[in-house]
């Protein structure tokens, strides 16, 4: 059974390091493809200086831009595609998987039943770490949830050894290629963000997919450190900063473009707007530098309601 591991990575080249060694010492073997979203950090000197290409099962590949996730992931199982991998096992550069986690992966594939398999997700590291309960491993709720109709799975459904879900995003997910080929490659163009839930909504046409309880990968993400407590009357929350507002464009655009493609009925236009409203009314209530914020939003939202994919609209809109 061939299997290749793609690896995302994008100026965080300390942190792909502690990726490739967990990868390269896993009890299963497998193919190893670095995708280099051109980082400017040193990475492609320092992937080869400390011997990571001596290794015959890593392949290194330097992209001509920063396509973003959506584009490296979509580069990358478009690579497992073509050169005939039987599985392709997906992970950011911020992802360290167990050494025995693709072996269990492995042991319980039973493709008459599940479209994809997964390990938990545990944010942080192996020596400080906690459950990661959303955004990583869900359900879907065509009805109410949003963004991308994600909705946590129930807490005692960790405590099994296996459960079935619908979600998984593209930390640690195993994906046969034969699915790949009925439902086509990752969404490039979403450039970052929900681009895992969009694929995870039509692997669900195929299958549920099997989480294996008993194994976890840990993904060191460092989203609270893009935000900041703000307050009004009272009532707290956490907002992005300001100098990463472009992420926030993103996730809007990508968030209704889905719940317009893949809602039912009339209701999916309700959805989508209240994503835009509650966003509006945060701005409004919690945010500083409310103008230019407000049309980010606004240029997020219709984008994402026409299916515009201009990525470089976020840059644009703070040159004006």
């Amino acid at each position: 059974m061939k299997i290749c591991t793609v690896v995302v990575t994008f100026n965080r080249y300390e942190l792909l390091k502690e990726c490739l060694d967990s990868l390269l010492n896993q009890t299963y073997k497998c193919d190893i493809l670095v995708v280099d979203n051109a980082s400017t950090d040193g990475t492609k000197d320092n992937i080869k200086e400390d011997g990571y290409l001596a290794n015959s099962n890593l392949i290194y590949k330097r992209l001509d831009k920063n396509s973003g996730g959506a584009g490296g992931f979509h580069f990358g199982v478009k690579y497992a595609l073509e050169n005939r991998y039987d599985y392709v096992w997906l992970m950011d550069d911020d992802a360290e998987p167990e050494l025995k986690c693709l072996e269990a992966l492995v042991e319980n594939i039973d493709n008459t039943k599940y479209s994809a398999y997964s390990p938990k997700v545990m944010i942080g590291t192996k020596e400080n770490c906690t459950l990661s309960t959303f955004g990583h491993r869900g359900v879907f709720d065509y009805e109410n949830c949003l963004p991308a109709f994600q909705k946590p799975i129930e807490l005692q459904e960790y405590e099994k050894e296996f459960c079935e879900i619908e979600m998984a995003s593209f930390v640690g997910i195993l994906i046969p290629i034969k699915n790949v080929e009925k439902i086509g490659l990752p969404e490039k163009r979403f450039f970052i963000h929900h681009d895992d839930s969009e694929y995870s909504l039509r692997l669900s046409t195929l299958g549920k997919i099997l989480m294996i309880n008993g194994v976890n990968i840990y993904h060191k993400e460092k989203r609270q450190e893009e935000k900041i407590g703000r307050e009004f009357l009272g009532f707290k929350k956490n907002r992005i900063k300001f100098e990463k507002l472009w992420l926030k464009y993103f996730g809007l655009r990508n968030s209704v473009y889905i719940a317009l493609k893949y809602g039912k009925g009339q209701k999916r236009y309700f959805l989508a707007f209240k994503l835009y409203l509650q966003l509006i009314m945060d701005i409004i209530l919690f945010d500083d530098k409310k103008c230019i914020r407000l049309l980010f939003a606004t240029n997020s939202f219709f984008d994402g309601v026409r299916g515009v994919f201009d990525n470089n609209k976020p840059t644009k809109i703070l040159k004006r």
